[in-house]
């Protein structure tokens, strides 16, 4: 902050002041971005580094990780009922519904959570992004979207950079095992139109799963079904 004894007009950034005696000068600085993406796993707003991944072990597969996050703006309260709409704009020409989300704007200055996928058509249940920098714009408001009552409370854009990581991180991932009582006969087979009550035998089954797959399963033991018994 610099003082002088002068009548001026001072122009900032920030704008734009009368002074007469003792003028007092404010250098706006540089200021940080207040509206975008908060992704989870990442420090920076509308940054994203997406963990590609590899598993190994008796379960072995490749993907990545989710992308999660949440819009933010730090200078436009939220408030119940309040909404916002982003619009993907990169995408606007090659999908024949622009990709968008609209989501819950109501609670610390953040919106309910947002899932995204990589893609270029419109989806229900997630909101579409292409990989590198894309172009996102916005409507908080209040109201039902596109309705008499609608009120745009704020709008603008702004940009976010995802990025699939250059390297691969390998994870351990292993067959599954659960062991479930099933109805069987009393050779063994699986009766699966009935319920346990009206079964004479009883099965223990174990049952190997792989990223929510069945992959394996077999009988380990049979038994004489109490339940049924008491049943009768």
């Amino acid at each position: 902050m610099k003082h002088k004894n002068l009548c001026l007009l001072v122009s900032t950034i920030a704008s734009t002041v009368f002074a007469c005696g003792i003028a007092s000068i404010s250098y706006a600085e540089d200021k940080l971005e207040d509206v975008g993406i908060q992704f989870r796993n990442s420090d920076s707003l509308n940054k994203k580094i997406v963990k590609i991944i590899k598993y190994v072990g008796t379960c072995p597969g490749s993907g990545r990780e989710s992308i999660i996050g949440r819009f933010v703006h730090n200078e436009v309260p939220t408030k119940k009922k309040r909404r916002v709409r982003i619009y993907n704009e990169t995408l606007a020409d090659a999908s024949e519904e622009i990709p968008y989300t609209d989501r819950k704007y109501k609670k610390k200055n953040k919106s309910s959570k947002i899932s995204f996928d990589f893609g270029s058509n419109h989806k229900e249940s997630k909101f579409v992004i292409k990989p590198g920098t894309n172009k996102l714009s916005y409507q908080i408001y209040n109201g039902k979207y596109g309705k008499s009552n609608m009120e745009v409370v704020e709008e603008g854009n702004f940009l976010v950079n995802v990025e699939k990581s250059p390297t691969v991180t390998e994870i351990q991932r292993d067959i599954e095992y659960k062991a479930k009582v099933i109805c069987v006969d009393k050779n063994g087979n699986a009766q699966p139109y009935k319920s346990l009550d009206d079964c004479k035998y009883a099965g223990s089954q174990k049952v190997g799963t792989c990223n929510g797959a069945t992959v394996s399963s077999h009988l380990t033991n049979i038994w004489r079904n109490d339940r049924y018994k008491k049943k009768k």
